[in-house]
């Protein structure tokens, strides 16, 4: 996924997200790394906050490649 990109993008470091997104660091890590177990177990409600904590900050080409990136992760025909 993109989430690695709009993290930084939007200039926070993995603790940071954290905290806002109320997850640890080391999950933030895992997601990013998209780790198996990781990635099966998150749920739309981390992306979104994931994504509302990032979205302002990051450029629009960012926020599209994301926004596919996720639709089709979460299997949504976004055409």
């Amino acid at each position: 996924m993109q989430l690695k990109s709009l993290r930084k993008e939007a200039g926070y470091t993995q603790g940071e997200l954290a905290l806002r997104v109320g997850i640890s660091r080391e999950t933030v890590s895992a997601i990013e790394n998209e780790k198996p177990e990781t990635m099966n177990s998150i749920g739309v409600e981390v992306i979104s906050k994931w994504w509302a904590v990032c979205r302002q900050k990051a450029s629009e080409q960012t926020r599209e490649s994301f926004f596919s990136t996720v639709m089709d992760y979460f299997g949504f025909n976004h055409t």
